[in-house]
């Protein structure tokens, strides 16, 4: 069964102000949620508030304000600015309130720099993000609807092919290795606006039972095939764009699915770094389609293992894979810089204006993971002579700052507020699939990619925008002639 074809021009108008009322519940449970989890750090922390203590609930109140603002005052836009802010709770604030293992390997000068250092980010974020309130008025080209009507009958396969190429690029190795970016960006570009429209469409009461089925199932199996790479963020940046796009259109949390989804998410991170260790140090062999049962499983063991040694208070040997969370390579990025290493001023941002070129053009183009490799080595993490062997996440907190200290954390969140902003005000009136449109929608599933250098987000975001954006607005071009 299909959506009456009404249903996909509804979505596709420019979004009416929500319901105020659901508008308003929104804004008090989560005005609540935060002063309950203030609370409940503080008592963990036996009421005694040190200066790490005190930065940790600074960065869990300022990363949770745009979110609330943009309930309050029931916004128009889609939250990519405000996921983005979300994004540092997880990253840095948790495991800084929660005195998690990665931390407890630095001493309070250096934890103190890094909550500090990602306060500034998230302050300077905020203030460019209400410094711009008038943008310019857009043109034609960019608020003119690029989804035709009759491609709508497509989304669900749009999904599949998805979940195909998922397939074929975790279990196979079909896929040749100069492609996969490119591919990737076509399909995960593809899968993104058939996951948000088919979400919208969910939330808004207009998605038959058959197609819900349809999602829940290919979303599922995505989510499993992601997390089969040991890459947890991957298959939650999915969640996500689809709790964000259901939410949006009924301003309303699905609870039961997120306490169905979150305990597992904590399970699994806890047994990661021993998975990590295990499949990528000692390079075993990665699953089958038909061992994910028992790759999981192992996984869970692991997880449970690991529970109890830190109930026990056993205290581990931290290795590379344990390290590779973002508050850690903060922590490690002030404690190196400048005390024992300079600052690199910039040398991880040369290959930024290289990435628009097609690789076609330029077969040799540096590939967007050589500021991640730099980093790497910079800090010995990794073999110079195989280099692309292991992948450690630094995020764009740590690099800004590994180039140009505090001062560069704060100019990178100033500009990534304003440019938000803009790009908010841009697409608030504007239809849903319209160039405007589909962008906010990629920055959303792009905002959870904090673990991501600047020129790795940066190359995947226009790729993205490549597909969804570039070619239909060359079809239209060439249709309407």
């Amino acid at each position: 069964m299909k959506p009456p074809a009404n249903a996909f021009s509804a979505l596709d108008q420019p979004t009416q102000p929500p319901d105020k009322v659901a508008s308003q519940r929104l804004f008090q449970f989560g005005r609540a949620a935060l002063v309950l989890a203030a609370a409940g750090f503080i008592w963990d922390a036996g009421g005694q508030i040190d200066g790490v203590t005190l930065t940790g609930l600074g960065i869990l109140v300022l990363a949770s304000l745009p979110v609330l603002n943009w309930a309050r005052h029931r916004r128009t836009w889609f939250p990519a600015f405000e996921v983005a802010m979300l994004t540092c709770i997880p990253f840095y604030a948790i495991p800084l309130l929660s005195h998690q293992s990665e931390t407890r390997t630095y001493p309070p000068d250096v934890l103190f720099t890094s909550s500090a250092a990602v306060l500034i980010y998230l302050i300077s974020a905020n203030a460019g993000f209400a410094f711009v309130r008038i943008p310019p008025k857009p043109a034609r080209w960019a608020v003119t609807s690029l989804i035709p009507q009759h491609a709508y009958r497509y989304v669900p396969i749009g999904l599949l092919l998805n979940s195909v190429y998922l397939y074929f690029i975790t279990f196979t190795n079909l896929v040749p290795a100069e492609f996969a970016g490119t591919l990737r960006a076509l399909f995960f570009g593809v899968g993104t606006m058939s996951t948000f429209i088919m979400a919208r469409l969910w939330g808004s009461g207009l998605l038959p039972k058959g197609q819900i089925w349809f999602l829940i199932t290919n979303l599922t199996v995505q989510i499993i095939f992601l997390f089969s790479q040991l890459y947890l963020i991957n298959g939650i940046s999915l969640v996500a764009l689809f709790l964000i796009a259901y939410s949006a259109s009924r301003r309303r949390v699905p609870w039961v699915f997120l306490l169905l989804f979150t305990p597992v998410i904590a399970l699994l991170h806890l047994g990661k770094s021993d998975m990590r260790h295990l499949y990528w140090e000692n390079e075993r062999k990665p699953p089958t389609v038909t061992e994910l049962p028992a790759y999981f499983t192992e996984w869970v063991g692991y997880s449970l293992e690991t529970s109890r040694e830190r109930d026990e208070g056993v205290v581990r040997q931290s290795t590379i894979f344990e390290r590779a969370s973002l508050i850690q390579m903060l922590c490690l990025c002030t404690e190196q810089v400048p005390r024992f290493s300079p600052y690199l001023w910039g040398e991880s941002y040369i290959d930024i204006p290289a990435q628009i070129v097609p690789r076609f053009l330029w077969p040799d183009k540096p590939s967007s993971l050589m500021a991640n490799v730099r980093l790497g080595i910079y800090f010995g993490l990794i073999d110079p002579s195989d280099p692309f062997s292991v992948s450690i996440a630094f995020g764009m907190i740590a690099e800004s700052y590994v180039n140009f200290g505090l001062v560069g954390v704060g100019l990178l969140g100033f500009l990534f507020g304003s440019i938000f902003k803009r790009i908010s005000l841009l697409a608030q009136d504007v239809p849903q699939f319209s160039a405007l449109g589909i962008l906010m929608i990629l920055m959303t599933a792009w905002s959870f990619q904090a673990e991501f250098v600047l020129a790795t987000w940066l190359s995947s975001l226009f790729q993205a925008s490549v597909v969804c954006i570039g070619l239909p607005l060359l079809y239209r071009h060439f249709t309407s002639r």
